[in-house]
Formats: C-alpha cells, sequence, structure tokens
C-alpha cells in the first residue's frame, strides 16, 4: 500500500512509544508504519482503519497510560505537484503571451507592478506581477526556486491550499511593497511569492513542526534558517527588488502562523477547490488586465 494512502495518528516523542502502540494494532490486525519526521516519530495506519485504530488505542490508553503520545494533524490530502505543474505552466505561458505580444497587447504594461496605476484602481497588478519576468534567466530562476519552495510549502499545508497560500500572501507581499514605495514603484517577477512560500514554510515549522518538550533554541531553528535561506538568495543581484523579498517573506510568515494556529482545509474537495480558486484567481486578474484598456 502506497504511503499516500496511510494516515498519521500519533505523534510519539520516543521510538519506543510508537513501537508500542503499533504493537497493539498489530494485535488487533491493524497494520501500521513508523517514521520520523522533525515532530517526532510518527504513527500512521491505513486511511480505512482510522476509526478502529482510534478506538483501539483510546481503550488501551485508558487501561494502561503511560506518558503523553499527543494527536498528529494528519497531513492535508492531494499531493504538491499539480500545482508546481500549474505554477509553472502559468509561468511559462505568460511569458510566452508577453513576448509575443499576444492580442496586440502589451502584457508587461498591463499586468506589471505600477504604484500609480494601483491606486487608481487596477486591483489585479499584485497578481498578475507575480506571473511576469524581464528575461529567461528571471523566469527559470522563479521557476526553479518557485518550485523548490512550493513544493515544501504545499507537502504541508496541502497540494491546494499551499498554493492558494502562496498566491495570496505574495500578492499582499506586492501590495505592501508597493504602498511602502509608493507611486514610482514598478516590478515584475514571481519571486516575491517564491519568498511567501518561503515565510510560510518557516512559520509552519517553527509553530508545529517539533514534539512537546524541545528546547527554545530547537524551535526557533527554522526561523534562524528561513531568515538565513531569505538572506542568501533574496538579497543580491543587480534590479533585485529586495523590499519585495522582504515583504512577500513577512506576509508568508503571518500566512504560515494563521495556518499553524487554526489548521489547513482537510480532504480531497476541499484541496481542490483551493488549487482550482488559485488559478481562476490569476485568471480573473488577467482578464481584468487584458480588457482595461
Amino acid at each position: 500500500m502506497d504511503r499516500d494512502d496511510f494516515t498519521d495518528i500519533r505523534v510519539c516523542e520516543g521510538s519506543g512509544r510508537a513501537e508500542e502502540l503499533a504493537l497493539v494494532l498489530t494485535a488487533q490486525a491493524i497494520e501500521s508504519r513508523i517514521r520520523f519526521d522533525p515532530r517526532g516519530w510518527i504513527l500512521s495506519v491505513a486511511a480505512n482503519s482510522v476509526a478502529r485504530a482510534e478506538l483501539e488505542l483510546a481503550a488501551y490508553l485508558a487501561e494502561r497510560p503511560r506518558g503523553p503520545a499527543r494527536i498528529a494533524a494528519p497531513p492535508p490530502p492531494g499531493r504538491p505537484w499539480p500545482g508546481i505543474v500549474a505554477y509553472i505552466g502559468i509561468i511559462m505561458g505568460v511569458a510566452l503571451a508577453a513576448g509575443s505580444l499576444a492580442f496586440g497587447i502589451d502584457w508587461l504594461a498591463r499586468g506589471g507592478m505600477n504604484g500609480a496605476r494601483l491606486f487608481a484602481g487596477e486591483w489585479w497588478r499584485p497578481i498578475t506581477a507575480l506571473t511576469l519576468h524581464a528575461d529567461a534567466a528571471h523566469l527559470l530562476g522563479n521557476a526553479f526556486f518557485g518550485g523548490f519552495f512550493g513544493y515544501s510549502a504545499a507537502r504541508y499545508l496541502g497540494g491546494g491550499a499551499g498554493w492558494l497560500a502562496i498566491l495570496v500572501c505574495g500578492a499582499i507581499g506586492n501590495l505592501a511593497n508597493a504602498l511602502l514605495l509608493g507611486a514610482a514603484h514598478r516590478s515584475i517577477g514571481a519571486s516575491t511569492a517564491v519568498f511567501a512560500a518561503l515565510g510560510l514554510l518557516t512559520a509552519w515549522c517553527w509553530r508545529r513542526g517539533f514534539p512537546p518538550g524541545a528546547s527554545r533554541r530547537e524551535r526557533f531553528a527554522p526561523v534562524v534558517a528561513g531568515i538565513g535561506l531569505l538572506a542568501f538568495t533574496g538579497a543580491g543581484g543587480v534590479g533585485t527588488d529586495v523590499g519585495a523579498h522582504l515583504t512577500g517573506f513577512v506576509s508568508g510568515f503571518l500566512g504560515g502562523l494563521i495556518f499553524a494556529r487554526f489548521g489547513t482545509p482537510r480532504g480531497r474537495a476541499a484541496q481542490l477547490a483551493c488549487g482550482v480558486a488559485a488559478v481562476a484567481v490569476v485568471a480573473l486578474a488577467w482578464v481584468a488586465a487584458l480588457v482595461s484598456g
């Protein structure tokens, strides 16, 4: 049975505890698996056995409690790959359309971040600017890093909710940067969303990535790592919009805190709806941009 067919039901601080609970399930003919990740030792069972496994473990622990084993928040269903394909497909498609002046329209002029035009009511620009790039190197760099950070964020938040969050936080980052820099501000590129993905991942791992009892130093490791990656990958190069990288990261970080506090949508239908919404928002923004002239 594929690992995606299993659901996490417990996070244990030690392997012995996880093995003990797994043995209880084995005695009841319930298949289980154990793995380790930054949260601790994860006990998983087949998705169709979750209810029975919970009943058996509850009965066992009621008779013989032996220390805490906290309930895990199972990862949202779905895979991040469709989101990556959609992300790369959108930015590549927009690059081809912009390069060929499709429909006889200057796509950079219609969709790039322009503080004055944004403040005049062209609401779509923080979204459409995320899909535009200056040249092939700019495009390929954002495709690679966006795919990498997006994959990681979507693994935690879900294949649909993760990418919708990246889009929303990236757009908010663009808006915040324009508010800070004023009407003269101009920018294009998906890097604001790329660093929003990094911020989402950083905050989620900080708040959810460690089992009870982890030291403060251990818990702050993701924050240090996230800021280090922001500084290393987002602060150099001629023409780099450092402000957009920073506002994207901060926006994503705040979004990650919200997800860590309230959780993410569960169920394949909810994740699919989030993914479709992300694509629809980009499409609607571009329709508004293209008909605005």
